[in-house]
């Protein structure tokens, strides 16, 4: 009977395929944890330069990332069915998408990068954001590529080379960080605008090794050359594009891709929000959310797992077995989730320690930490939801009940309880946090009872919601 609701089996399985996504995730949220940290010990206005931008460039580049995860399950599906060529094909479309992504999307970045001051930013404030965008905007189409090359290695249930390309990166970062902020080596010294550069590069460092190991490993000899196809005409398995292909990835996609802008928005946006009120206010509560992100590598890497593990079941039609995983993966959310939140309300003073030696910023930062270890559980339990729903191919459900959860109850909520005195005094920073409990809370009651409605459904019934 317990079997049906955790299984050790599942949960090693989670431990030997999660563990290597969980630190590359790490390595890159560590990305931003030294972007944010150094820009902050380099100066204030560096790190709110940071913040600002951060929250610009963050919604924006993960509603292109969201697109192209969708290519993580559907390749567990290809493979799990036994059909790894379909898999192969899948990766060369996914780079037309990639291509076509990161031409809007740089596009975008380009454009309001020259407009920053309509957020009510003082001008050198914005100038410094817009310049940083300019910079690590060039680095979104090798990072797209990056997630590309490891959705494929995903569905193979290889997840230890994105681990070890993501530390490489990381360990490139930091001196790059160090050369370009405080313009070492002959270099000009940029500041905050130093971060964008050396991310920007490590960003296509991570893309060219991913893409040297991928074509010398000799376990995908057997598919022939992956990419020549998309110069000689197509594959046994498509044409050299597929539109119909790339089609239903973005319908797959898109709807996650949307749930992630809509989440991280209400987070980028509050910071925006908060941006009148005063430097200390801005980097205080950019501190508070760089931390959340950091620690949210856990339960997103969870979730990742069990996109992959369902999307496998599924493509072999183990329906039963599907929902032993969903049930594994929910259940380690919340244990991971407790012990979190335990870890920062015990040593919230030294991690603040970490990002500043300003004392007003770090009295705020570590109130606003108890908020966010306060929503640790919901986080946790909201981000699986979806994880499983990925490997059902079950998205559309996602996108709405994110712009819900988020636009509709959480900023609304965010900017009355931290701006005005309508509901209580104004409570700043912390009204956000609040909000964001809140929104967090209803997003993953409406992602259970999702995946509770999809688990009382027929086997075929659920195989045939896959196959859409």
């Amino acid at each position: 009977m317990f079997e049906k609701y955790f299984s050790l089996s599942e949960a090693r399985r989670f431990y030997s395929m999660g563990l290597p996504i969980f630190i590359a995730q790490l390595s890159q949220t560590g990305m931003t944890f030294a972007d944010t940290a150094m820009s902050g010990l380099y100066s204030a206005q560096a790190l709110a330069a940071v913040a600002v931008a951060g929250s610009i460039w963050a919604p924006v580049a993960l509603l292109g990332i969201g697109c192209v995860l969708a290519l993580s399950p559907l390749s567990a599906q290809f493979v799990g069915s036994g059909r790894a060529d379909h898999a192969a094909h899948l990766l060369r479309q996914g780079l037309w998408l990639t291509l076509g992504l990161s031409i809007v999307l740089v596009s975008f970045y380009y454009a309001i990068s020259f407009h920053l001051g309509m957020f009510g930013l003082e001008p050198a404030l914005a100038d410094m954001a817009g310049a940083y965008l300019r910079a690590i905007m060039w680095g979104l189409p090798g990072f797209l590529f990056f997630v590309n090359l490891r959705s494929f290695l995903e569905g193979f249930s290889r997840t230890r080379p994105a681990m070890v390309i993501g530390l490489l990166g990381l360990a490139l970062n930091v001196p790059c960080n160090y050369v370009f902020i405080y313009g070492k080596f002959g270099l000009p010294e940029l500041g905050g605008v130093g971060c964008g550069v050396a991310s920007a590069i490590s960003f296509w460092f991570m893309a060219l090794c991913m893409l040297h190991y991928l074509r010398r490993d000799p376990q995908y000899k057997s598919l022939g050359p992956l990419f020549a196809p998309l110069f000689r005409g197509g594959s046994p398995c498509g044409p050299r594009f597929d539109g119909a292909l790339v089609l239903r990835v973005l319908r797959i996609g898109l709807p996650g891709a949307l749930a992630l802008f809509f989440e991280v928005s209400l987070f980028a946006l509050s910071a925006i929000l908060l941006a009148p009120l005063g430097t200390v206010m801005v980097a205080g509560h950019q501190i508070a959310l760089n931390f959340g992100a950091l620690v949210f590598m856990v339960p997103l890497s969870i979730s990742m797992t069990a996109t992959i593990r369902v999307g496998r079941c599924m493509g072999a039609r183990q329906t039963e077995r599907a929902k032993i995983v969903a049930r594994t993966a929910l259940s380690l959310s919340v244990i991971f989730a407790l012990l979190i939140a335990l870890f920062t309300v015990l040593c919230r003073k030294g991690i603040v320690a970490i990002y500043t030696e300003d004392v007003a910023v770090a009295a705020l930062a570590t109130q606003l930490l108890l908020y966010q270890a306060a929503y640790q559980i919901v986080d946790g339990l909201q981000v699986t939801g979806i994880g499983v729903l990925r490997g059902h191919n079950d998205t559309r459900v996602i996108s709405v009940i994110c712009f819900v959860a988020y636009w509709i109850i959480g900023l609304p909520l965010g900017f009355a309880l931290a701006r005005t005195n309508l509901l209580v005094p104004s409570m700043g920073a912390a009204g956000f946090w609040v909000a964001y409990i809140v929104a967090l809370g209803f997003g993953a009651v409406c992602y259970l009872l999702r995946v509770r409605q999809l688990h009382a459904l027929a086997p075929d019934d659920m195989l045939l919601r896959v196959g859409r």
